[in-house]
């Protein structure tokens, strides 16, 4: 029964060496549960008897972490190894937290939120058994400090997704100096394990438990009865992790306490005790669901079969193929842009990208206008340049000042309709690679990283652009634009008409100076329509 054990731990392995669940074959496990600083590390390195995991305030445990004990009696000192780094073997323990710590960091980032990837360690020991031991995030209400505010959602559906995996065996901490009719870790345990067939109750730091007949009902399961049992442990306090007493001084100190203190109930308590129930529970747990597993791993074994014959033949030079993919996929993406994928059945992405030229993009710089109370604030800067004299001519400085100050305008609608075009050509990335890496996942899911962060890249440039472009705009009103000189006269002439006779000369200044406004904003718009596609593009 132990080698079927260390099997599903190669499942579990394979599982998460190519990414899929381990939810697919719902694998039997030991998934520990617990609020924040009620013991799950101690309860944990007790078991494993070393010093190895990530200790501080808050959320410590950020991944799930996977701990599969192999008993190996042919070694004289204890090792482990992480999957990611699986010729690597560790016989320094403190290095494992490091290790724990530097790979939580990548991919969590430093703040104190947390992911579903687990991290697998292998850890082989002479003197311990074989055992699959899931440690996840500490159950927490508030958010502190960089926690994110969902973070007790966050929590619950990862605790969630591990325990209801029906084949397994949920180990429930609960501290010995709180009640344990308010355990939130025997709450989540109920509701998805209504009858307890597969919870078992921990009480640690019972050494600070009153010694009276209510607790020892407690730890007899009187109090609150589980079918799997309630076994009591005591942690390592801070003053002996400080001071380095090791975890076999610990245990030793532990099976003395409960000799001389609870010695009616010593021998169902412990860590030793939970390290052999545990056994016991897995094993019966193991033996119970292996016919229904054997008959799900050979299903999915031919569906896997199927889809790997689906692929094509086995690749016999990786770089050649590799080289081969990248040139198909940078041609396949050029012609959806530039529409030379002949047998394309659909609409090709660019087809779609210009849609977003001409209804993003030309509609939201089309849709910039001179403001309705142009006229009046044509007059204020009038007044304004003029200071105190009446103004006898209308300076440049005028119309200057109301460009530069529509040019503004440009600038978020523009922007938008960039992202807009970034969104697409996004979307281009995903279709080209899920149809050129089909056979290579890990493959595709690298070149569309590479492919996001060069569109990324680029899009900031476009934006950079786009802005240094308005910019040179403002510093230079160029009103011997060509398309301004053609046009200058019609605008004057279209304001000399007879039935503007009446009006004053200031008046017949306004008018003129809107015109000119709304021929040079003509302009800007005409010449953004056509810089934006290519500054995307």
């Amino acid at each position: 029964m132990e080698n079927f054990l260390e099997i599903i731990n190669d499942l579990q392995d394979v599982f998460n060496t190519v990414g899929v669940s381990s939810d697919t074959l719902s694998l039997p496990q030991i998934v520990v549960v617990g609020s924040q600083s009620t013991g799950k590390s101690s309860v944990l390195e007790s078991i494993v008897r070393q010093d190895f995991l990530p200790r501080g305030s808050g959320i410590v445990t950020r991944r799930p972490l996977i701990i599969q004990l192999t008993q190996d009696i042919t070694i004289e000192t204890p090792k482990a190894s992480f999957l990611h780094e699986p010729d690597v073997w560790y016989t320094d323990f403190t290095e494992i937290s490091n290790e724990i710590i530097k790979n939580t960091d990548q991919v969590c980032g430093k703040n104190k939120g947390i992911s579903s990837d687990p991290i697998t360690i292998k850890v082989v020991d002479a003197h311990m058994p074989t055992l699959t031991l899931v440690d996840l995030p500490g159950i927490t209400k508030i958010p502190i400090g960089d926690q994110p505010e969902d973070i007790e959602e966050q929590t619950y559906s990862l605790i969630n997704r591990y325990i209801e995996n029906p084949n397994s065996i949920i180990l429930a901490i609960s501290p010995g100096n709180s009640d344990i009719a308010n355990s939130e870790s025997l709450k989540l345990a109920r509701t998805v394990d209504p009858d307890g067939d597969r919870t078992i109750a921990v009480i640690t730091k019972v050494d600070l438990m009153e010694r009276t007949k209510e607790n020892l009902d407690v730890l007899q399961g009187k109090t609150l009865p589980i079918k799997l049992g309630i076994i009591g442990v005591i942690n390592r306090n801070q003053l002996q992790i400080e001071q380095e007493v090791t975890v076999e001084s610990c245990l030793e100190m532990e099976a003395h306490y409960f000799k001389n203190f609870y010695h009616s109930i010593a021998s169902e308590h412990g860590t030793q005790y939970l390290i052999q129930r545990l056994c016991t529970i897995l094993m019966g747990h193991v033996k119970n669901c292996l016919p229904d597993l054997i008959k799900r791993v050979t299903e999915e074994k031919i569906v896997q079969h199927e889809i790997l014959n689906s692929l094509g033949p086995k690749v016999d030079d990786p770089k050649l193929t590799l080289a081969e993919h990248i040139r198909i996929y940078v041609e396949w993406f050029k012609g959806e842009i530039y529409g030379t994928n002949r047998s394309c059945q659909r609409n090709t992405g660019g087809k779609e990208l210009r849609a977003v030229f001409e209804q993003e993009i030309e509609e939201a710089i089309d849709n910039i206008n001179l403001p309705d109370d142009i006229e009046s604030k044509i007059e204020v800067e009038i007044q304004n340049a003029s200071g105190s004299k009446p103004p006898l001519f209308t300076p440049n400085i005028v119309f200057d000042n109301l460009a530069c100050e529509i040019l503004k305008e440009f600038r978020p609608p523009v922007k938008r309709a960039i992202k807009k075009g970034a969104e697409k050509l996004s979307d281009i990335i995903a279709s080209v690679g899920k149809d050129v890496f089909r056979k290579f996942p890990n493959l595709k899911k690298e070149v569309h990283q590479i492919a996001m962060n060069l569109l990324i890249k680029k899009q900031y440039e476009a934006d950079e652009f786009i802005d240094n472009y308005l910019k040179l705009e403002e510093c230079y009103i160029n009103t011997n634009h060509r398309l301004f000189t053609i046009n200058r006269s019609k605008v004057e002439e279209e304001n000399k008409d007879e039935d503007q006779e009446e009006l004053s000369f200031e008046e017949r200044n306004i008018r003129v100076i809107e015109g000119f406004l709304d021929l040079y904003i003509g302009i800007i718009k005409y010449q953004l329509m056509d810089i934006v596609p290519k500054a995307l593009i």
